[in-house]
């Protein structure tokens, strides 16, 4: 099984601890862009949600815990941000996440974009769209991301 592979599957894991939410849990960052068939390196689950998804992921997942939930805020992201790990893979766990725009603006909260399903062995994953990750990688000033995420968004058009 490869890192892309065994993240999915703890992504799962974590989607069917909690069957009737009442809040967004949503895959973001380098595995959802994988899933998504952008050629990059996997590395951790990045989970968006809001601030009560996060309290409640926190909760739920406290025996994985490294990083306790806590609002954290630094020049250039603020969000609720737990850290744990499951079966060897890093978690990183984001509610209310936002981040700096080049405008110096903050964004919009992270999970209120709009959320596209990517079907990954008869489950359906909740995803950013690629031109939400392009925003926030442009943000982050990751250029060789960026490329990789317009090269895959050009062979869609």
């Amino acid at each position: 099984m490869n890192l892309l592979e065994q993240n999915l599957d703890v992504f799962i894991k974590i989607l069917k601890l909690v069957p009737n939410r009442d809040y967004p849990i949503i895959l973001s960052g380098s595995t959802s862009l994988a899933l998504q068939q952008v050629d990059i390196e996997v590395h951790d689950i990045d989970i968006v949600t809001d601030k009560s998804g996060a309290i409640a992921l926190g909760n739920l997942l406290r025996e994985y815990q490294i990083k306790e939930m806590e609002y954290s805020e630094t020049d250039r992201y603020k969000s609720f941000l737990g850290k744990y790990n499951i079966d060897g893979v890093d978690i990183d766990i984001m509610g209310d996440f936002q981040y700096k725009l080049q405008s110096g603006e903050w964004s919009d909260k992270n999970h209120i974009h709009e959320i596209y399903y990517v079907e990954y062995k008869s489950e359906r994953i909740p995803v950013l769209s690629l031109d939400q990750e392009l925003v926030e990688y442009e943000s982050a000033g990751k250029t060789a991301t960026i490329a990789k995420i317009k090269e895959k968004i050009k062979k869609l058009d």
